[in-house]
């Protein structure tokens, strides 16, 4: 029977503890002989039930606590002397309340308890699990009760009976977070039953058709009762005996909810009340298209949150960063992985928003740049990758997305940085590893590229989307209440750190910045609340198409959008089936099943491309976002994320990966447009540093080509101008492109090409008997360097911009090429 026990503090025997807590009670909040510990923001503890004028419940925001803010926080209840309780064979201990919890990275809520004797607190149960979609206002939505587990104290020594208190303590473990609400807390104590209840069902292994389902025992019992019911079936009467604490659960239907519920046999004390726990039957995976598995990798980073090579072996690494130390597992050609430690000097800012790799020294190891919430730091790796140097700037950056890329395509590796609340910033590489700062228009970028007062720039990627062979960049926006700031950009690059924004639909570039040529002739400038988006040919016509993933329908849903070829953009979302796909802010392209065709990661989701610009969304026993690459050389892409890499368990499809190693390029081949021919048609792709919103995935080019069985060839326009052409390469196997080893053919269709006037002054007519509509031209001058790149939709190009001097023409198509000298007045 239980006993009502009121055990309060001494303190109360002395009329200060009127409002103490006491067993079988509830805290009475607001109560002020509780207490709140921990390091936090204390502008957003919404609820303090620690004051006598304070509130009725407990929580925290610590969304609008903001990123670069660490808060782990508790309330404390006073010492409670359990002694009498004790006395009374009350021996077990519950705490009971209502809650909300919104998680969003690595956050927990979790019930402690003080043990006096180690001095130290303990966790009591495992942590509370999610259960509020809210982001601000935690207390206003709906709760959920708790119960804990029962708390045995039968063992506790005096001090500990004596010195007994408990806290709920929510802790963001370095990561962004939401927040909480905690309402009615009360403790309990009860005598134990005669035959013991077992504790902490649970169940492992479940697959589509079995599970096994483990428990402990509740005393000294050793036979149990095991009931499997479809979840809201009424209490079972009965269930199968077991002498085992570890039963295997057969014949269950995919799908499907079920519940399992164990109780001891105690043979003349009868039976314990039946302890259940519910679980779901996996979906029957046999016709997915892959599948993946859950390989958990012991990392000691805070940021898990990069895929990429950084010994210069070309194999993918696993890399977790802190403020002092890059923990890399180096994958292994024999397979598996070494783990090492880098210790670093502490870095000015933490890649709590994003990291980007790139070897911007050309030292052969890729370094590394963290996008913080304050700033950017630089992690410079040396002449053996064995260490790193620490490099920040004092300039503010509220980073969001980070990139290496080559801006102004001097053959050296720039990073760019979205900025949240400014225009956005870029570092320029004087050619020896030196980078300085810019932000907005500047010499190196005239027209800046994304200056709207305000931000709102969460995420670029860079790709060629006109295929005039040099890199455009798009940005994905997000602001609520305002349109101006939460309109995509997509800025095309002119040439010569020219950069013009065609996706200017309300216009606010071309009428602060007339004459700059700023324009909507895209039609992406669509006012959508997105943090990233995912850039591929989804159709293999040759050109890049776009989904730009929605984090929330307030400004319209996610679209797909498609290259017409000509800079423009239609929307073809309706019917596509990307709909399907949860909201979120992760979007991120990748051909996991190796059928030829891209499909999307999108927040948890995967649209698997169908091959006619349909996709077909699968939400379970997929992979989170997170960084994308091959962790075993297998050909096929797998994930990696929060200490667990999600392995892809591959099918019977045919793949080439190619590494790209720049030599007039940047030596990582960043902004190379690679490209293969099959039977089947062209695939292409660009090689980038950053895409999505926060990881660094792979700088090795991977291709599906599903059941064929040969390439004809692989293509790679590196940006410098330079064309590599490899005919018939091996398949299902890496090939590693240095470039000018494999320089592309004579275009034979073009030899008659005929241009004047020769000298020009301002328009260059091109004549020949062969179409060049679409085909690329590209002018050197006597250095090599490109100075104009176009694709031509006549046999006219004006060079009017061009200095006086000597130069050379190229036109190009499909990998081939031919040249002609001319003279500039």
């Amino acid at each position: 029977m239980k006993k009502i026990l009121h055990i309060a503090l001494i303190l109360g025997l002395f009329g200060g503890g009127i409002y103490a807590q006491v067993l079988n009670e509830a805290a009475n909040w607001p109560n002020d002989q509780w207490s709140i510990s921990g390091s936090y923001d204390v502008d957003h503890l919404d609820h303090n039930p620690t004051i006598a004028s304070g509130s009725s419940s407990f929580s925290f925001d610590d969304n609008l606590a903001g990123g670069s803010s660490i808060n782990n926080v508790a309330v404390e209840s006073p010492i409670i002397d359990l002694t009498a309780a004790y006395n009374a064979n009350e021996t077990e201990l519950i705490v009971a309340f209502d809650y909300a919890l919104n998680i969003y990275l690595q956050e927990s809520l979790r019930l402690q308890f003080w043990d006096a004797s180690a001095v130290q607190w303990v966790n009591w149960g495992t942590a509370l699990s999610e259960n509020s979609s809210a982001t601000v206002n935690f207390c206003n939505g709906g709760t959920t009760d708790y119960t804990s587990e029962a708390l045995n104290i039968s063992s506790f020594a005096t001090n500990q009976l004596e010195g007994f208190k408990y806290r709920i303590l929510y802790d963001d473990n370095s990561s962004f977070g939401w927040g909480f609400c905690v309402n009615s807390v009360v403790i309990s104590s009860t005598a134990p039953p005669a035959c013991p209840n077992v504790s902490s069902v649970m169940t492992t292994s479940v697959t589509s058709t079995t599970a096994d389902v483990s428990w402990i025992a509740g005393g000294t019992e050793t036979g149990w009762e095991v009931a499997v019911i479809l979840t809201g079936s009424a209490t079972p009467s009965s269930g199968d005996f077991t002498s085992n604490s570890v039963v295997s659960l057969n014949g269950l239907t995919p799908s499907t909810n079920y519940t399992v519920c164990v109780r001891a046999d105690c043979n003349i004390d009868g039976f314990s009340t039946w302890e259940c726990t519910d679980f779901l039957t996996g979906i029957d995976t046999s016709g997915y298209p892959v599948t993946f598995t859950t390989n958990p990798i012991a990392t000691n980073g805070t940021y898990d949150i990069a895929l990429v090579d950084l010994n210069g072996d070309f194999l993918d690494d696993i890399v977790s960063v802190s403020s002092t130390n890059v923990n890399v597992h180096y994958q292994l050609a024999s397979g598996g992985f070494n783990m090492v430690n880098i210790g670093t000097t502490s870095a000015d800012f933490s890649p709590n928003w994003s990291l980007a790799a790139g070897d911007f020294d050309r030292n052969g190891y890729n370094d590394l740049l963290y996008g913080g919430g304050s700033g950017v730091t630089f992690m410079k790796a040396n002449a053996t990758g064995t260490a790193y140097t620490e490099i920040s700037g004092s300039d503010y950056v509220f980073s969001q997305r980070s990139n290496f890329i080559d801006i102004n395509n001097d053959g050296h590796l720039d990073a760019f940085v979205c900025h949240d609340v400014q225009a956005n910033v870029y570092y320029i590489n004087d050619g020896s590893g030196n980078l300085t700062f810019y932000q907005g228009p500047s010499s190196e970028a005239p027209n800046g590229i994304g200056t709207v007062p305000g931000g709102g720039n969460y995420a670029t990627v860079w790709i060629d989307y006109d295929n005039d062979r040099d890199m455009d960049m798009f940005i994905a926006k997000c602001r609520g209440g305002s349109t101006t700031i939460s309109t995509n950009e997509l800025w095309r690059n002119d040439g010569n750190g020219m950069f013009v924004n065609v996706a200017d639909s309300n216009g606010w570039y071309n009428s602060t910045y007339p004459g700059a040529g700023h324009n909507n002739d895209s039609n992406l400038g669509d006012n959508v609340q997105t943090w990233s988006s995912a850039w591929a040919d989804f159709d293999n016509d040759g050109d890049m198409d776009v989904y730009v993933g929605a984090s929330n329908t307030t400004n319209g849903d996610s679209k797909l959008m498609r290259n017409n070829g000509d800079g423009t953009f239609t929307d073809i979302t309706s019917g596509s089936g990307v709909l399907s796909a949860s909201l979120g802010i992760e979007n991120a392209p990748a051909d996991f099943d190796n059928d030829g065709y891209v499909d999307i990661i999108s927040n948890g989701d995967v649209l698997f491309n169908n091959g006619d610009f349909t996709f077909t969304n699968y939400s379970s026993n997929m992979p989170p976002n997170g960084a994308i690459g091959d962790t075993n050389s297998d050909g096929f892409l797998d994930v990696f994320r929060f200490g667990n890499i999600y392995v892809n368990n591959t099918n019977s499809n045919n793949w080439i990966k190619i590494n790209t190693v720049g030599t007039d390029s940047n030596i990582n081949g960043i902004g190379a447009r690679v490209e293969i021919m099959t039977t089947a048609g062209k695939q292409i792709r660009d090689v980038r540093s950053g895409e999505g919103f926060e990881f660094m995935s792979s700088l090795n080019t991977h291709f599906g080509i599903g059941t064929e069985t040969s390439i004809e060839s692989i293509t790679v326009y590196w940006p410098s101008g330079i064309i590599d052409y490899i005919p018939n390469p091996t398949i299902n196997t890496t090939v590693n492109i240095i470039e000018g080893s494999f320089l592309s053919l004579e275009d034979e269709t073009l030899r008659d090409v005929v241009i004047y006037p020769n000298p020009v002054e301002d328009i260059l007519n091109i004549e020949t008997s062969t179409s060049l509509i679409n085909k690329i031209a590209t002018v050197f001058d006597i250095n090599g360097k490109i100075v104009l790149n176009q694709k031509l939709i006549t046999n006219t190009l004006k060079v009017s911009s061009l200095g006086s001097g000597i130069y050379f023409l190229r036109l190009e198509s499909e990998g081939k090429s031919i040249k002609r000298k001319f003279i500039k007045k």
